[in-house]
């Protein structure tokens, strides 16, 4: 009698994962290049010396950062070409695992002085999905035809997967959002999305019933479907596609950097390696198969003792969205490293948009407004692309108001700047209103921003409408010292 074949390994399926995490890696910290002096430099926004000042009492324990050491604008820059550098060396398959571990302590670096910036869920996934990769990453220098990663290091990248899926599910009934309940989220999402994209201008023109299906849809991939990872390999195959179109309709539709690729990419994981064998065989490469392995004993007790911490920890962050108060030594140590996560992606939906323009006068008359390059400003302008780079002011100020008035620090620096020092935040603007001199004074506008319908944009080209709401007082720069 022939021996059993044994299990499809995951393989092929981990080389072309950590080729994928490289590449977002590298967009992750290019996008962070081009910004990072504005956002945290000496003279930036939110500065990484100063706050590290304001929290040194806690230390490094608090606050795991390398930027302890030094937190210049050279620091900043130079650890950002570190992490574009060693993110190639994972794209080029150099010392993986270590080109890995480096680039996850040197994101958290940049996380744990980010403050309101580097505050969202994907940044948190970023940090999650290396460390957890890590268990599947082979070894040496150049490991050219490394052996299948072990079953216990794929249940962890699935765990992954399925948590932030299956939790962003359950956060959307958890939370009691009554657009979510009776299926109308998707009938302002695309309207109220932080950055939405031109694509999300025609979504949001589908009908009623089509925004009903398509809410109905995220909830059957994300509490139907996501289970289902563990599945047969056809079942595997259906819930990969699922998931990887209602991503692909979030990337067309709105800008949020590099989470849906990174989302898509950690999905490969539902796949094992006769799926990529099929997909490559059609396009004429075939791929070369893993060695086999067979694990060592020692190697399995090592991985189910850490599969046996991080599981039941990684549920930890979501007990307060099931009624538990989640608080003590243990949350607050995940809660610093940003590595075991929560995930609530979409949980509240936004029914209105308002939006902040600022506006500059040489005089108390005339004024002149100042056009971000990515958030929503002039009505003609088509809502643009901008992932995976996520532009993080413009970003930021898509919160600005949904609690209130605007009391960021950041939104009063950036005020600030623009009096007194405008070269430093010139970036975020389209052009500068004021290019000889800033201006005396400025103003802030607020705006409530709609979407047009199809006969409006066909009659006078405008993507959005916008009822203005009121205006701040006139602020000089010896108003916001």
């Amino acid at each position: 009698m022939a021996a059993p074949e044994p299990p499809p390994g995951r393989g092929r399926v981990r080389d072309v994962f950590l080729r994928l995490l490289g590449v977002i890696f590298l967009a992750a910290f290019l996008s962070l290049l081009v910004q990072v002096r504005l956002l945290f430099g000496r003279d930036g926004l939110l500065p990484a010396a100063a706050y590290l000042d304001a929290v040194r009492a806690h230390g490094i324990l608090a606050v795991p950062t390398l930027f302890w050491l030094d937190a210049s604008d050279r620091a900043l820059v130079g650890l950002g070409i570190a992490g574009a550098v060693l993110s190639f060396g994972l794209i080029l398959n150099v010392a993986p695992r270590w080109c890995l571990l480096a680039l996850w302590a040197l994101y958290l670096s940049f996380v744990s002085v980010g403050q309101d910036f580097l505050s969202f869920q994907w940044d948190n996934l970023l940090l999650e999905a290396a460390f957890f990769t890590l268990f599947v990453t082979p070894g040496g220098l150049r490991p050219r035809r490394a052996p299948p990663p072990h079953p216990i290091g794929v249940f962890l990248m699935l765990w992954l997967v399925f948590r932030m899926n299956f939790e962003s599910g359950a956060a959307k009934l958890l939370t009691g959002d009554p657009t979510w309940r009776d299926l109308s989220a998707m009938e302002t999402y695309y309207e109220t999305a932080p950055l939405p994209t031109w694509v999300g201008w025609y979504a949001h023109q589908l009908p009623a019933w089509a925004q009903r299906l398509s809410a109905a849809y995220t909830l059957l991939v994300e509490l139907v479907l996501t289970p289902l990872v563990w599945g047969p390999r056809r079942v595997r195959r259906v819930v990969f596609v699922a998931m990887a179109a209602m991503q692909a309709t979030i990337l067309l539709t709105a800008n949020y950097g590099f989470f849906n690729y990174l989302s898509v990419a950690l999905a490969l994981f539902i796949l094992d390696d006769r799926d990529l064998d099929c997909l490559a065989a059609r396009l004429g490469r075939p791929l070369r198969p893993s060695p086999p392995r067979v694990p060592s004993r020692v190697r399995t007790v090592l991985l189910a003792a850490v599969a046996a911490i991080l599981v039941p920890l990684s549920v930890i962050p979501f007990l307060p969205f099931l009624g538990v108060r989640a608080v003590g030594p243990a949350h607050r140590a995940i809660d610093t490293v940003r590595t075991l996560n929560a995930y609530h992606l979409f949980a509240h939906m936004t029914l209105v948009r308002k939006e902040v323009v600022i506006e500059g006068s040489a005089d108390g008359e005339t004024w002149e407004p100042y056009e971000f390059r990515f958030k929503p400003g002039d009505p003609m302008r088509p809502p643009p692309f901008a992932a995976p780079h996520q532009p993080r002011v413009d970003f930021q100020l898509w919160f600005l108001l949904l609690g209130g008035p605007p009391r960021a620090l950041y939104f009063h620096r950036l005020l600030e700047r623009l009096l007194t020092a405008p070269a430093v935040v010139a970036p975020l603007f389209v052009r500068d209103p004021f290019p000889e001199t800033p201006p005396g004074l400025l103003r802030v506008a607020f705006y409530r921003y709609r979407f047009t319908d199809v006969a409006t944009r066909r009659a006078t080209g405008a993507w959005w409408s916008r009822e203005l709401l009121g205006y701040s007082r006139p602020l000089r720069a010896t108003d916001l010292r």
